[in-house]
C-alpha cells in the first residue's frame, strides 16, 4: 500500500521571504512562517504535492542533514501543517 499523499490547501496565502515563507490562513487569520527546510517542502507540496518519501529526499538533498534526522522533523512539520489545515492528506 503507498504512503499518503500530502498537498498544501489552495486557500492558504503565501508570499515568499527569500529562504522563508509567511503562510496566512483565510479561515482564521493566523499567520505561520516556515524557515528554508520548510520553504524546500511547501514547494516541493506545491507542484502537485508528494509523499513523505519524496519529501525526505528533498531535504536531504537541499540541506546537510541525515535521511533519519528528516523524517523524524519532517514527521513533526506535516503533524503541525495538517493540525492547522495548510495541507491535506490524500490516499
Amino acid at each position: 500500500m503507498l504512503e499518503p499523499r500530502y498537498e498544501v490547501n489552495p486557500d492558504v496565502l503565501v508570499t515568499d521571504l527569500n529562504d522563508e515563507l509567511a503562510l496566512l490562513d483565510p479561515r482564521t487569520s493566523r499567520m505561520y512562517t516556515l524557515n528554508a527546510v520548510g520553504r524546500a517542502i511547501w514547494k516541493a507540496l506545491s507542484a502537485g504535492g508528494a509523499r513523505e518519501e519524496q519529501l525526505v529526499h528533498v531535504v536531504t538533498q537541499e540541506f546537510d542533514v541525515a535521511a533519519s534526522q528528516a523524517q523524524t522533523d519532517l514527521g513533526t512539520l506535516l503533524n503541525d501543517l495538517l493540525g492547522e489545515g495548510l495541507v491535506r492528506r490524500r490516499p
